[in-house]
């Protein structure tokens, strides 16, 4: 089965959480900063832009996997490649199926910000109708993301949709490491991936008296603040920039996993991929109430922050994950054999 899979901004999680099935190409625009290059397929290639299009005539394609439509930033790529796909299919009389996997979870004004109110309507009712001519199949990464989608009504009716719940399956490889009293942040060091909430409940919470240590992974504009934290708690260790060997090794000994982002815009945390490693290596986790796992997480025992939480919301939700937090072998229990976006491909490319 010849399969292109076009992806704007590509990330390690792409190919650590993929594999490769029947003959895939993938092409990608651009490079997110955590990409670990040793992760990059030899089948991926980038291409300019402009250029991307040009590849849907380039082979006989039984299936094009293209960004979601709502990605707002990725429409201009999703639409130039999946009419291109669309005309060629007029031209030789086939029918090439194309699918994307859907993440969206924000509300539709926040969707629009920056976009005159008046406008909305015609801005959704386009992007329906490109999505009815381009798109076959839609697998959902969570149920907010399928009620994302219903909200904005850009759905196309004849489209084939499942729901994949964006959960990775447990990582074998670190199975029998033992858990620290170790609370754990990934991300960008950032205002809205809640680094400054996180400092400051640390400080209140004063877990480090009970020997507790907050790690904190990775780099970006509020580094310094963090230098200044960790200079004045020894129980903060900053890790830097890790790539993605030491990730896994952070997390098989991570008790507690910790994103507590909030809203800025138009960006809403979808999934939150330190949540979805965590749970991986069986941390327990406490959870941005934006991200699509919200649900889950809850059914499960996991600590999700309410909405527009406070400090003192996050130091109740540390003390209660460092006094009965679940124990690693009920968080991988929980979680499905395969991985939701390899289920999620076999479901699309079948």
């Amino acid at each position: 089965m010849q399969i292109l899979w076009v992806i704007p901004e590509v990330r390690s999680a792409h190919f650590e959480r993929s594999r490769p099935v029947g003959n895939l190409h993938i092409i990608f625009v651009s490079r997110y900063k955590d990409l670990d290059e040793s992760s990059i397929w030899p089948s991926a290639r980038q291409v300019p832009l402009a250029l991307a299009w040009a590849w849907a005539l380039r082979g006989r394609w039984q299936v094009v996997h293209l960004p979601e439509p709502l990605w707002l930033r990725a429409l201009p790529l999703t639409v130039s490649v999946g009419l291109t796909v669309r005309l060629a299919d007029l031209f030789l009389r086939r029918r090439t199926r194309i699918v994307t996997y859907a993440m969206e979870n924000n509300e539709p004004t926040l969707l629009m910000n920056g976009i005159p109110g008046f406008l909305h309507r015609f801005v959704f009712g386009l992007i329906r109708g490109l999505s009815t001519i381009i798109f076959d199949r839609i697998a959902f990464a969570s149920s907010s993301a399928r009620e994302c989608y219903a909200a904005t009504r850009v759905l196309p009716s004849r489209c084939t949709t499942a729901l994949f719940e964006d959960l990775a399956a447990p990582c074998m490889a670190h199975r029998d490491e033992r858990k620290m009293q170790q609370m754990t942040f990934v991300g960008v060091l950032e205002l809205r991936k809640g680094l400054p909430d996180l400092l400051a409940a640390w400080e209140q919470a004063n877990l480090g008296a009970a020997g507790w240590e907050l790690a904190i992974a990775g780099s970006g504009p509020l580094a310094e603040d963090l230098a200044r934290a960790a200079a004045a708690d020894t129980s903060i260790t900053p890790l830097g920039q890790i790539d993605r060997r030491k990730v896994h090794e952070v997390m098989a000994r991570t008790a507690v996993v910790v994103l507590p982002s909030r809203r800025e815009g138009r960006w809403r945390e979808q999934i939150g991929l330190s949540i979805v490693e965590g749970l991986s290596h069986g941390c327990h986790v406490i959870a941005t109430p934006d991200t699509g796992l919200r649900g889950w997480l809850s059914r499960h025992g996991h600590d999700v922050l309410p909405e527009n939480f406070t400090v003192p919301d996050l130091v109740d939700a540390l003390r209660r994950a460092a006094d009965t937090r679940l124990s690693p072998a009920m968080v991988r229990d929980s979680l499905p054999p395969v991985d939701g976006r390899i289920a999620a491909e076999n479901w699309m490319y079948q």
